[in-house]
């Protein structure tokens, strides 16, 4: 069988990785709402030489309040990561003193929401955080001052504190609403789903028996009187029992690939390794016959995720990938990095390659490229094949150079919790 584990590396470009679009955001509005002004910034600028006097105190006391309560204190149990976060918040909180409300700025503030997202922080404990923040650093700056602005200051810190509860009792009420309505979307869709699902497996076989039923007229009239045909007639019987078996097995792509998508949703930690050893287990005899090597990664990371799917998806990638190499020595090699907390997965080939005014519409239904279609497919694989990915919540692009080969991008969530 010719799957070689390590066949020689195949050459992979660094890739360029498409930026999500980031919602748009009036930066000057916000500011000017909140009557965030330059002499602001500037007051902000004194008092960073202030917080430099109390900042080891400031963290200190800061991480030990997290470590008072469970829903914090579990992200904190590693004593490496627990370092790497305090001098990230004490560079957090110096740079809310440097006023540089910009661009970046507006995107550093996104990826910390983003993260206590992806991590299970609720918006109460992040609000309690902020809570901290404005206590210690008003006690840190008044003691700089005299009696009477230290006890001002605690004066107004129970205003402040009622401020941020109210601000998290109304986000609460905020985000309660707009969960109900995503649940009842969701019921809606899932009826729609399963009720899509019950088609697809009638039609399937509805439309599968009368084409099995072409296919054998066909075979039987060649057969019987295919000495008799002339050579021309013979080969439109053959070219329309062929086009019989191609549109069943459309039918079977399409219902494989629908049973998939609607695979049951609980998502688990999903071992890549497993997953990419079923795929070339699947495409062995493919790869044979046509002679291709497929190298695969020593130590794919797990990911978070449905198995059925991402198994679906990167059969998918591969075997269409075998199909088209027209190299007598194909090679196919999947390889992972990182990116941005998540797995890139590579699918690579040195096949023909697509051309640039075809690559925004390889993932399009029943699209296929003019060069290809002489060959069996529906054009329905790639398709599929993102909506499975995307699924899982990964992403996937490809890049390609005619002649030289095809990249597919993968990007999947990591389970954190095995790698």
């Amino acid at each position: 069988m010719a799957i070689d584990m390590n066949p020689g590396p195949l050459p992979i470009p660094k890739p360029s990785i498409p930026n999500d679009a980031d919602p748009e955001i009036d930066l000057a509005g916000r500011l000017a709402f909140l009557g965030l002004k330059p002499e602001d910034a500037r007051t902000l600028h004194e008092l960073a030489p202030i917080f430099q006097d109390f900042a080891d105190r400031f963290v200190a006391a800061f991480y030990e309040h997290l470590f008072s309560f469970e829903p914090t204190a579990q992200f904190l149990q590693d004593p490496e990561r627990l370092a790497r976060l305090k001098q990230m918040q004490r560079q957090y909180f110096e740079s809310l003193l440097q006023a540089g409300w910009n661009k970046n700025y507006v995107e550093h503030r996104n990826r910390i929401g983003q993260t206590h997202r992806d991590v299970g922080l609720a918006p109460e404990w992040f609000l309690g955080a902020y809570s901290f923040y404005l206590q210690h650093c008003f006690r840190g700056f008044a003691a700089q001052h005299s009696d009477e602005a230290r006890e001002f200051v605690e004066k107004l810190l129970p205003l402040v504190k009622v401020i941020l509860l109210d601000i998290g009792l109304t986000l609460d009420a905020y985000f309660a609403q707009a969960t109900q309505k995503l649940r009842q979307a969701l019921n809606l869709y899932w009826r729609a789903n399963d009720d899509l699902r019950r088609f697809a497996q009638l039609t399937s076989h509805d439309l599968k028996t009368p084409l099995a039923t072409v296919a054998n007229l066909c075979d039987e009239a060649l057969d019987e009187f295919g000495s008799q045909m002339p050579p021309e007639a013979r080969e439109l019987i053959r070219a329309a029992r062929d086009r019989t078996f191609q549109n069943s097995r459309m039918i079977d792509e399409l219902l494989s690939s629908t049973l998939s998508m609607h695979a049951p949703d609980a998502q688990a930690s999903v071992s890549m390794d497993d997953v990419l050893h079923d795929v070339r287990d699947r495409v062995a005899a493919a790869a044979t016959a046509k002679g291709v090597t497929l190298e695969l990664p020593s130590h794919p990371p797990a990911v978070w995720g449905n198995k059925v799917r991402l198994r679906e998806a990167f059969y998918n990638l591969v075997s269409n990938a075998i199909k088209f190499l027209d190299k007598p020595q194909g090679k196919i090699g999947i390889h992972v990095e990182p990116h941005d907390q998540k797995a890139l997965f590579i699918v690579a080939d040195n096949g023909p390659g697509i051309p640039q005014e075809e690559l925004e519409s390889i993932f399009v239904p029943f699209r296929r490229l003019p060069s290809h279609r002489h060959l069996p497919g529906s054009g329905l694989g790639l398709y599929f094949t993102k909506q499975l990915i995307e699924s899982e919540g990964g992403r996937i692009w490809v890049e390609s150079t005619v002649g030289k080969g095809s990249r597919f991008f993968v990007q999947l969530p990591v389970d954190r919790d095995r790698n």
